[in-house]
């Protein structure tokens, strides 16, 4: 190899931050089908854990996270100089992608990613941001400026433990309910709302990620799985109600 031939870089290893357990198999699989090694974090907190352990050269960050705000995650990362960063997010809105660019981001892709097209950008981002890292290797890191919330305690309703930090619904016996990834977001969702009924919009959006149109019976359909899943409470009640013009309701009865 001549002086005047660069040397080639090194297959550079992803984090990807991305809370729909679907969306990140999907893509992690098609990264590593690509020759790049990665590590998935589901929520913030354990974003900024592989960040030290696995020391990721790009990192893919969803701006929609249970735990902490991604555009927080953003300015996090780009302080520390020693990643490439590429938001990929379902926020298409010119102003999100222009606040992620101006924080630091390299790239901005809108899901649903063209694959290709994604593996591409990783690599572009890792050649400009490759030197960037090796100058920031040799100084100190930056501290550690993202505000995690403290752990909040597990949401009680009927027999069951909502759990928003870890992620879990787990019965008084221990075990815990096998509810999918968009089930869990409508939990979140109805939980948040402190008793208040929560529209199928408001569920279609939090849940599936997709606008909800009156034909559309997903929503309904979504929770009339997570009642077959979660059963009654104390004297047969409903644990999710119907709220006729309204939406569905989540009677939870005190916090553990």
């Amino acid at each position: 190899m001549s002086a005047d031939t660069p040397t080639p870089l090194p297959n550079p290893r992803i984090l990807l931050i991305e809370d729909n357990v679907a969306v990140a198999e999907t893509l992690q699989k098609f990264i590593e089908r690509s020759g790049m090694r990665t590590a998935w974090a589901q929520t913030g907190a354990m974003a900024i854990e592989l960040k030290n352990s696995f020391r990721p050269d790009v990192v893919l960050v969803d701006l929609e996270l249970p735990d902490t705000n991604g555009v927080d995650l953003i300015g996090w990362l780009a302080s520390q100089r020693d990643c490439g960063i590429i938001v990929v997010s379902g926020r298409g809105e010119e102003a999100e992608r222009i606040v992620g660019l101006e924080l630091g981001a390299d790239d901005y892709i809108a899901k649903p990613p063209q694959l290709r097209e994604m593996v591409a950008r990783i690599r572009a981002v890792h050649r400009r941001s490759y030197p960037r890292a090796l100058a920031a290797a040799e100084q100190a890191p930056p501290p550690l400026i993202v505000a995690v919330p403290p752990a909040q305690p597990p949401l009680q309703f009927g027999p069951w433990k909502l759990d928003l930090m870890r992620r879990t619904v787990t019965g008084d016996d221990g075990k815990q309910a096998a509810i999918t990834a968009a089930e869990f977001a409508a939990l979140q969702e109805l939980a948040s709302a402190n008793g208040q009924a929560v529209t199928r919009e408001r569920l279609s959006e939090a849940a599936l990620r997709r606008p909800w149109r009156p034909e559309d019976r997903s929503i309904d359909q979504l929770i009339f799985n997570l009642r077959r899943k979660l059963g009654d409470g104390e004297g047969g009640v409903r644990l999710i109600q119907s709220v006729r013009g309204a939406g569905y309701i989540l009677i939870a009865s005190s916090t553990a």
